[in-house]
């Protein structure tokens, strides 16, 4: 019998105001219990995955960044997930039934009050964030067999609770961070103090708050996914590529890449594949 591989669907949002906070909504679905695995890289933006019928066990620790999915008792499930030091491995050993809003960094905060660290760990995040009115609201979305409406429900879902004002300050800092030469993040941090008008305490504050990490790391992440997207895109050298995103040398380019996915520059480009030109990955069938 043929395998019902895993299904992915990338949909970006419709309405103009919320294209600004969100980067894409992930529709993932697989019909047999055949296992699977695949690995993503660390990013900037924060996704908030919603599950049917799954139980996750979520293990990081430093060493291992590992999301286990297999059947359940509860009918939803909801985590965040972001700002992964190191490569993040999903092993999916049952059916799976999943949507993921991906959100822009720190684009989150406008749609709630509760800070990064509130969040992480809880397995009934949405709720927490969202409380719809409507009690039957994932019911709904999940019985709709179409992506397309699926994100259409989502988008109502969040317009209705967007309050930009909470994400002003944080908006300011990351446009800053944009047109500053990337090359120097001590003179960047110092640069955006005084732009915004704030202790280098309370900057820290605001990037954890709102992004659950602080600026330095921000920056070192923002680089490394610059320079992925260029190295899938581009035939130029490693030492062009690496030299182009500010980094010191070649040594330094392959040790960060190692870090960050698991493998060199040269092996990680054997085996990533890019779902939709939006989501960078490595998928495995076992």
């Amino acid at each position: 019998m043929e395998k019902n591989l895993l299904k992915t669907t990338i949909l970006k949002p419709e309405n103009l105001v919320l294209k600004q906070y969100i980067e894409y909504f992930l529709f993932l679905r697989k019909k047999d219990a055949a296992p699977i695995q695949y690995t993503t890289f660390p990013n900037n933006n924060l996704c908030l995955a919603v599950y049917r019928h799954n139980h996750i066990n979520y293990q990081n620790d430093g060493k291992v960044n590992r999301c286990i999915i297999k059947a359940g008792s509860h009918t939803f499930s909801s985590r965040i997930y972001g700002f992964h030091n190191r490569p993040f491995q999903v092993d999916v050993q049952q059916e799976l039934d999943q949507i993921c809003i991906i959100f822009y960094p720190a684009a989150l905060k406008a749609f709630t009050r509760m800070n990064f660290d509130e969040m992480h760990g809880n397995d009934q995040v949405f709720e927490q964030l969202f409380l719809p009115k409507d009690e039957y609201f994932l019911e709904q979305l999940f019985e709709e067999p179409d992506p397309a409406r699926q994100a259409r429900q989502l988008e109502g879902l969040l317009l209705s609770q967007l309050e930009e004002c909470r994400v002003l300050k944080i908006r300011e800092a990351l446009y800053h961070l944009s047109v500053a030469q990337p090359n120097n993040q001590n003179v960047g941090m110092e640069m955006l103090c005084q732009k915004l008008g704030v202790s280098d305490t309370t900057l820290f504050r605001l990037f954890k708050n709102s992004l659950g990490q602080n600026p330095q790391k921000y920056l070192k992440t923002i680089r490394f996914r610059q320079a992925l997207k260029d190295l899938t895109t581009t035939q130029d050298l490693l030492t062009t590529v690496a030299l182009r995103h500010c980094y010191y040398d070649q040594a330094h380019f392959i040790k960060d890449f190692k870090t960050f996915t698991g493998y060199s520059p040269k092996k990680l480009l054997h085996k990533v594949s890019i779902q939709q030109q939006s989501l960078a990955w490595i998928y495995q069938e076992n």
